[in-house]
């Protein structure tokens, strides 16, 4: 079984700078924060975006841009 550290990173772009895409991390959601991959980042005028992909409540899997803020690079650790 494996379980994602609690996010850490929101707010700081640096750590979703520095990981090789793929990645996994955790995106903040409407309901809340969820697991996640990271297969993007662009820079735009207003800042950091991330590019995401992630399984909806339907298990459709979807792909949308997110601020930086909304994103934390995570670490996988095995119970």
């Amino acid at each position: 079984m494996t379980a994602l550290a609690v996010p850490t990173s929101a707010g700081d772009p640096r750590p979703l700078l520095g990981v090789d895409l793929p990645a996994h991390v955790l995106v903040q959601l409407n309901d809340g924060w969820s697991p996640a991959w990271l297969i993007g980042r662009l820079h735009c005028a207003d800042g950091w975006v991330a590019l995401v992909q992630f399984l909806d409540n339907t298990g459709t899997e979807q792909t949308v841009r997110v601020p930086a803020d909304r994103v934390s690079v995570t670490t996988v650790r095995h119970l």
